[in-house]
């Protein structure tokens, strides 16, 4: 019983990280690419604060749902499915971390009116950090998915 809930619970939030993070990436992204300097900081200030602090959260529940999995689950392979699980649920966390959540940071004190140096540059790095911990999260999402077939 508690192997099918906590399961469940690790499929849904999985499950909605890489959803939200394939809706950024083909939604967001794009449009902040398009958008001049100007724009593209007070847009990505509006989104951030919607983001932060729900998806971290999202994460550490899951990450805690896998964990005991992983320790719990019924059979070695879905062990190790949810260990994969629980390793991209790590991947995100630290390419959000160390990439994206810095990056915000650094953009919340630039001046609209006057952006530094290299800020496409910046833009361009955040990007390909979302891309990243997007495909990270899929991965986690597909584990988390093959842990529960197998449980």
């Amino acid at each position: 019983m508690l192997i099918d809930v906590l399961g469940g619970l690790l499929l849904l939030l999985t499950g909605a990280l890489a959803g939200v993070l394939v809706a950024v990436e083909i939604a967001v992204v794009p449009m902040l690419g398009a958008l001049p300097g100007e724009r593209y900081v007070q847009v990505h200030r509006l989104l951030d604060p919607r983001f932060d602090p729900l998806m971290p959260t999202v994460n550490k529940v899951a990450l805690g749902a896998g964990v005991v999995l992983t320790v719990y689950a019924p059979g070695a392979a879905a062990r190790a499915a949810f260990a994969v699980a629980e390793a991209g649920l790590i991947g995100v966390a630290l390419v959000s971390e160390l990439s994206n959540v810095r990056l915000n940071r650094s953009i919340d004190t630039w001046e609209p009116d006057r952006l530094p140096q290299g800020w496409a540059r910046s833009r361009d790095r955040w990007a390909r950090s979302n891309r990243h911990r997007t495909w990270i999260a899929l991965a986690a999402f597909a584990a988390a998915i093959t842990g529960m077939s197998l449980a």
